[in-house]
């Protein structure tokens, strides 16, 4: 058995179930066979699923960690499958891709942005990594992303230089290609905040975490940067 029982951060990061046990991952509502035959198909594939946070509906479900999976039929027919599954027949768990690894599967005017802005970022100590359809585009090889699609990014860095030069580069190839680069700054602590909502320093911000979101003071998130 993987051993995940302390491991956090959840939410984002790739999950991997044992082919074999495809059958023992569970809908969080009732789904139809044609859902059913996607997921078990998708888990002996060995393509992973992605973690997600705790919510009102598996709350009560102790034993349970809740996973997703988008369901793609054309980059405008796409369905999330919320999930939950025993620790016991999780196979492994990586941290969320980096963006250089998915740029085949980018439409090509996001690949050419996100090649701009891993070149800005050179040198700068920060790792940018994806999760939405970016992520699913790399698991099914194949991209449900249009070309007005967003960007999900993860930015995984700390101290206010980098996080400055990162913000900077992020908001330039986002209005030089018309791009709206989404996502979450990464704290210390593994919650995450929305990086367009942090650089604009409001006096709270909303902090996501595996259990939910709740809201903090801006000046404590900073100084956790430092």
């Amino acid at each position: 058995m993987y051993e995940i029982a302390n491991l956090t951060p959840w939410r984002h990061r790739q999950i991997w179930i044992r082919p074999e046990d495809a059958g023992e991952v569970f809908f969080e509502r009732d789904e139809s066979n044609e859902k059913l035959n996607y997921l078990v198909s998708w888990i002996q594939q060995n393509k992973p699923l992605v973690g997600r946070a705790s919510g009102q509906a598996n709350l009560a479900s102790k034993d349970l960690r809740p996973i997703g999976l988008l369901q793609f039929g054309s980059p405008k027919s796409k369905q999330r499958l919320h999930l939950l599954v025993k620790n016991t027949i999780i196979d492994k768990v990586e941290q969320p891709l980096l963006l250089s690894s998915v740029l085949a599967y980018l439409p090509p005017q996001h690949r050419l942005c996100a090649t701009h802005l891993l070149g800005l970022l050179q040198g700068v100590e920060v790792e940018i990594r994806v999760f939405g359809s970016a992520f699913w585009s790399h698991a099914q090889k194949s991209t449900c992303m249009t070309d007005e699609s967003d960007l999900d990014l993860i930015i995984q860095t700390h101290g206010r230089n980098s996080i400055e030069k990162t913000f900077a580069a992020l908001v330039k190839c986002s209005n030089l290609y018309a791009i709206r680069l989404d996502g979450e700054l990464e704290l210390p602590d593994g919650k995450t905040v929305a990086w367009r909502e942090l650089s604009i320093r409001p006096d709270r911000i909303l902090v996501k975490s595996d259990h939910g979101p709740a809201l903090r003071n801006c000046s404590e998130i900073w100084a956790q940067l430092e």
